[in-house]
C-alpha cells in the first residue's frame, strides 16, 4: 500500500475527528463503566480545540493518504512545548494517532510517528512522550517497537460509594 504524509488543512479536520471518535474505543480503560456513545460525545467535543489548534505553530497535525486515491488513511496529533510534570523540563507529546483499521500493518502507523518526531525534533525538543492505555495492548506493543518505553504508571482504584468513609 502506497501513501503519503501530508500537513493536514482546516478542511481535513473532519476526518481527523471522525476517526478518533471511532478509534476511542480502543483507548478506553476497562475500569471506566461509561457507555461508548458517552465517550465518543465526549472526544468529538474535546477535539473540537483542533480547529483552533491547527493554526498554532507548537502544534503538527499530519494525515496519511493513499497514493492514487487520495483516501484517508490515519493522522497524528503532536503538541510540542508539553511540560513534563516531576522535572518541568518541555517536550512533544502525541495528542492522538489513529490509523483506519484495513490499514493497519502497512507502515501507517510508523510513518505519521515518524513525521510527529520530525515536527518535534525541528522545534529543538529531546523527548516526545504518549499516553496509552494498559489494555490495548497492540498499541503499546506498536509504541514499543517503534522505541518508546515506560517511564510512569497511572493508577486507579474504584471506590466502593457505599462504603463509610474512615476518619475526616
Amino acid at each position: 500500500m502506497g501513501f503519503t504524509i501530508r500537513a493536514a488543512r482546516v478542511e481535513d479536520l473532519p476526518k481527523v475527528v471522525d476517526l478518533a471518535v471511532d478509534a476511542v474505543s480502543h483507548s478506553v480503560s476497562p475500569f471506566r463503566e461509561i457507555p461508548p456513545t458517552e465517550v465518543q460525545e465526549f472526544r468529538r467535543r474535546d477535539l473540537l480545540a483542533l480547529n483552533d489548534a491547527i493554526h498554532q505553530p507548537h502544534v503538527g497535525i499530519f494525515m496519511a493518504e493513499e497514493e492514487g486515491s487520495g483516501r484517508f488513511l490515519g493522522h497524528v496529533v503532536i503538541v510540542c512545548g508539553y511540560t513534563e510534570s516531576s522535572t518541568g523540563e518541555s517536550q512533544g507529546w502525541i495528542f492522538d494517532l489513529a490509523v483506519v483499521p484495513d490499514a493497519w500493518s502497512h507502515g501507517v502507523g510508523q510513518a505519521l510517528m515518524r513525521r510527529a518526531e520530525d515536527f518535534s525534533r525541528s522545534r529543538g525538543f529531546k523527548y516526545i512522550g504518549l499516553g496509552v492505555t494498559t489494555a490495548n495492548e497492540r498499541a503499546v506493543r506498536f509504541y514499543e517497537r517503534m522505541g518508546y518505553a515506560e517511564e510512569r504508571k497511572r493508577m486507579i482504584k474504584i471506590l466502593d460509594l457505599e462504603a463509610p468513609s474512615h476518619g475526616g
